[in-house]
């Protein structure tokens, strides 16, 4: 008998497939599980997810102790061992701050109607979103073509709608409050804030 890969073990038996296919094939998992706090969501593919993050954190590691030689030589082993150390380097992220960002600050500070098209575009390069999200995918109507998708970008809230309907009043409130805060850090000793 072969291993059909179906996980069985979280079938809910009580249910009927017929009756409720969802519940019958996730019931055990809906009942015994608990999502850790720190997630809205979990399951197999955030599994894949960790899983995938963690072999890759392995790669990395084992690419440091390949650069860790002598030899000054730019390997492509030195490169990703070195980014990731910088990325890793939050001692050095703390003693920066801001600094780093302060060209991009004052570029969209000093923008007027005609450049801040410009700045936007500039700062979408280095991956800063702006507003509007781009990207390239298959074309639904036809899939063995792509095109350029174009949604709108910018928004911190999980929809348009939590910017104007007044069931989101009170989560409202509280992200003009939490932006307020993040423009108050982001010119900390700022005479001219953003």
């Amino acid at each position: 008998m072969t291993n059909s890969g179906i996980v069985t073990q979280y079938f809910d038996q009580t249910s009927r497939p017929q009756d409720d296919l969802f519940r019958h094939v996730n019931g055990q998992w809906l009942d015994n599980y608990d999502i850790p706090p720190d997630r809205g969501a979990d399951g197999a593919f955030r599994e894949l997810h960790d899983a995938a993050e963690q072999q890759v954190r392995l790669i990395i590691e084992e690419a440091n102790g390949q650069a860790a030689g002598d030899s000054t030589e730019a390997t492509e082993e030195r490169l990703i061992a070195a980014l990731y150390a910088s990325f890793m380097d939050a001692d050095q992220v703390e003693r920066r701050g801001l600094e780093p960002l302060q060209a991009d600050i004052a570029a969209v500070a000093e923008a007027d109607k005609v450049t801040l098209a410009k700045v936007i575009g500039q700062l979408e390069r280095t991956g800063v979103g702006g507003l509007f999200d781009t990207w390239v995918d298959n074309d639904p109507g036809q899939p063995t073509r792509y095109i350029v998708n174009l949604s709108q970008g910018g928004l911190g809230l999980p929809d348009e709608a939590y910017y104007r309907e007044d069931q989101h009043a009170e989560i409202r409130q509280h992200y003009v409050g939490h932006v307020a805060a993040m423009l108050d850090l982001a010119t900390a000793g700022d005479a001219n804030p953003v």
